[in-house]
């Protein structure tokens, strides 16, 4: 090839190349703009439920009653929230290990409460689980694998979640005195089961859709969720796990009201727990705050619980998960959670 050629061919691999750095850089901003605006929608989200609840609600005297709650009821809860911390990281681990080598249930909880954290602090409730998808690929763990993990976990969860829910539905809508109350709750429960048809049996639609990159892993997903139920043992005890865990949230939240004076039965609180839970599970709010506390409120009023404790009830609740998220910032900043055994030194 002549020099002048040589030349030309190089000044254009150049040209090309700055261009595709050009073009990354772009597309980098983007996605940059894109999360700014989405986090800017949720706090403003937020401040707009907020600021609703303040028109409605007497924010003084929510304030004055969270001063006067118990200190050994929110212990309690405290507690309850950590021992439903313990399962849930045990059931990670047997749903991890079906598929590849778990770390062990000590290494996953530690990894559960960087999880928790992370739910704090990013704009969405359940960004704690990818960070946890990360941690995970630190230790050398497959990351396809470890999200069918988590998603997995999460779902069956979920499971038991909507079997409460659709159990106690006949009694709350004996409960609920407006017909659009009553309907919110059916809709909430059948967009519920719809999710939850759709993970179970994802992998069916026609071929031309699984063959989309998008759709391919969510079929894996949901063959690996149905493959779970061909092992009884394993699911019962993955099933029972997930009704400890949600027995414990819907006890935490009893505890939290028994605090600041509400004595709402257990019986109330298995009714109103699951449709909360699900309605927060919307990506519509920075962590959740501001849905729990609207959708708190309105749940409780028609079992006679002023609107000031369900307010006070609420923040007390988030504040506890809050407490118990603090410790998996620590283990994330000194990376304990993914230390090698090697690696941790005796004082």
């Amino acid at each position: 090839m002549p020099p002048s050629k040589t030349y030309k061919f190089a000044f254009d691999q150049t040209v090309e190349l700055g261009e595709l750095h050009l073009v990354a850089q772009s597309v980098t901003g983007l996605i940059t703009i894109r999360k700014i605006l989405i986090a800017s929608i949720r706090l403003f989200a937020t401040a707009g439920l907020l600021w609703a609840l303040a028109t409605r609600v007497d924010f003084g005297r929510a304030v004055e009653i969270m001063g006067q709650a118990s200190l050994p009821l929110l212990a309690a809860t405290l507690v309850a929230l950590l021992t439903a911390t313990f399962f849930v990281s045990l059931r990670w681990h047997l749903i991890l290990s079906a598929e590849v080598p778990s770390p062990g249930v000590g290494t996953l909880l530690k990894i559960v409460f960087v999880g928790l954290f992370f739910n704090q602090v990013l704009p969405t409730g359940v960004g704690g689980d990818a960070v946890r998808a990360w941690r995970c690929r630190k230790l050398g763990i497959g990351l396809g694998a470890a999200i069918r993990s988590i998603l997995l976990d999460r779902a069956c969860g979920y499971l038991v979640l909507v079997v409460v829910y659709a159990a106690s539905l006949p009694s709350l809508l004996d409960i609920l005195p407006e017909v659009r109350q009553r309907g919110g709750v059916v809709a909430v429960l059948g967009a519920a089961l719809l999710g939850l048809l759709a993970f179970l049996f994802l992998d069916r639609l026609p071929r031309a859709i699984l063959r989309l990159r998008v759709i391919a892993p969510l079929a894996k997903l949901s063959r690996e969720s149905r493959r779970l139920f061909t092992h009884p043992r394993r699911c019962g005890t993955v099933l029972g796990l997930s009704t400890l865990t949600i027995g414990l949230t819907i006890l935490a939240f009893k505890l939290v009201a028994n605090s600041v004076g509400s004595r709402l039965p257990l019986a109330d609180w298995i009714m109103i727990v699951p449709p909360v839970t699900l309605i927060q599970l919307l990506p519509v709010s920075l962590a959740g705050w501001g849905v729990r506390e609207v959708v708190l409120v309105v749940a409780l009023a028609p079992f006679g619980v002023p609107a000031e404790t369900a307010l006070a009830t609420s923040v007390l609740l988030g504040l506890c998960l809050v407490i118990i998220g603090v410790p998996g910032g620590l283990l994330w900043l000194t990376d304990w959670d993914i230390a090698r055994p090697d690696q941790n030194v005796s004082v």
